[in-house]
């Protein structure tokens, strides 16, 4: 897969996608909208995202459903993108794919650990698209955590659950979702090394590069909310992370609390993403985002004949996505339009 005919081709057609991409007079006339609706009328009559809502009576849509269209969309776009590769690559993009799966799959785990059961939440769902297997029928009517986990036998997420059902309720639910996080970069690390050379170096950088932002989150929540002892915090970190040895992350999992991880994280490449002094996981996660943005944005700009055009394209997807649902957020939450603009991963 790995020639320059094949990518360029491949290449020519992602193009083609990139250019059915919001402009910045879109979003700044999504964010004068006043409803729902207005945001759903203008995306159906302006822009590609009409692929999913051409057949969707507007009037009353409601939040939530908008919401999964436009996750709906992502998928929809991704799936076209799969066909474009064979072999290996289709494989690894193929595993992409799992996140998804995987977001769905703490939908329903977070359900049943608050007593509120998964059977309400078949609107949420981010994908049952071709490349899943996941039996949602039976997921939904789940009860338990052991229900659950047994509906998920013949899958591959069976293995990573199946262990913690004897831990502690407290801490359960922040162990499961590691696990499954755990997983999924496992399995994207081991097809990575299936790629040539070349596309193996970039896609190392970028899982590297989220290896330690994902760590990063995972000792910050596991510090503040959790009270997690720094032995249990160190099992469950990624490995082969792109900057921060292990002696870096032993340290910051070695903190006695939230003020301390950041004063020894403040030194590093990432410091800046958590520098904030309510520290706001919204924030947060917003700016690591934006990060990111920035980040393929850079890649953008030295796109070459390989992988990199087509992970860059799923990945500004998605953070478009995003921006448009913190417009919808905004109108929920009665923001004016300058303070909607904060909340966006790319700056207008």
């Amino acid at each position: 897969m790995g020639n320059i005919r094949q990518f360029a081709a491949v290449n020519t057609k992602i193009k083609a996608m990139e250019r059915r991409f919001l402009q910045k007079d879109d979003y700044l006339s999504l964010l004068r909208k006043k409803s729902v609706r207005e945001i759903a009328v203008y995306l159906k009559e302006k822009t590609d995202y009409t692929v999913v809502l051409e057949n969707v009576q507007i009037e009353n849509i409601h939040r939530d459903e908008l919401e999964q269209l436009l996750k709906k969309y992502i998928l929809h776009q991704y799936e076209k993108l799969i066909h474009f590769f064979i072999d290996d690559y289709r494989k690894f993009f193929k595993l992409t794919l799992m996140r998804y799966e995987i977001e769905d799959l703490k939908l329903y785990l977070r359900a049943i650990a608050r007593g509120d059961g998964p059977h309400n939440l078949q609107h949420l769902i981010h994908y049952a698209g071709r490349y899943t297997n996941l039996p949602h029928d039976k997921l939904s009517q789940s009860k338990s955590m052991e229900a659950f986990v047994s509906h998920l036998q013949g899958t591959i997420y069976y293995l990573s659950l199946l262990p913690l059902l004897q831990e502690d309720e407290d801490k359960r639910l922040f162990h499961m979702e590691m696990n499954l996080d755990i997983l999924y970069f496992r399995l994207l690390q081991e097809q990575n090394k299936k790629l040539d050379k070349e596309d193996r170096k970039l896609q190392e950088e970028i899982l590297g590069i989220n290896v330690d932002l994902l760590n990063l989150q995972w000792i910050y929540r596991g510090i503040k909310f959790y009270q997690l002892l720094p032995e249990e915090l160190i099992n469950y970190m990624l490995p082969k992370g792109h900057t921060l040895s292990f002696q870096k992350i032993k340290q910051l999992c070695y903190a006695k609390d939230e003020r301390e991880f950041l004063q020894r994280l403040g030194p590093t490449k990432y410091g800046f993403l958590f520098d904030n002094q309510q520290t706001q996981d919204i924030h947060m996660e917003r700016r690591i985002a934006r990060f990111f943005y920035f980040l393929f944005q850079s890649y953008r700009k030295k796109e070459k004949m390989n992988i990199g055009t087509a992970v860059i394209y799923m990945h500004l997807l998605e953070y478009q996505t995003r921006d448009i649902i913190s417009t919808i957020e905004a109108i929920r939450y009665g923001l004016d339009e300058e303070k909607a603009r904060q909340y966006l991963i790319r700056k207008l």
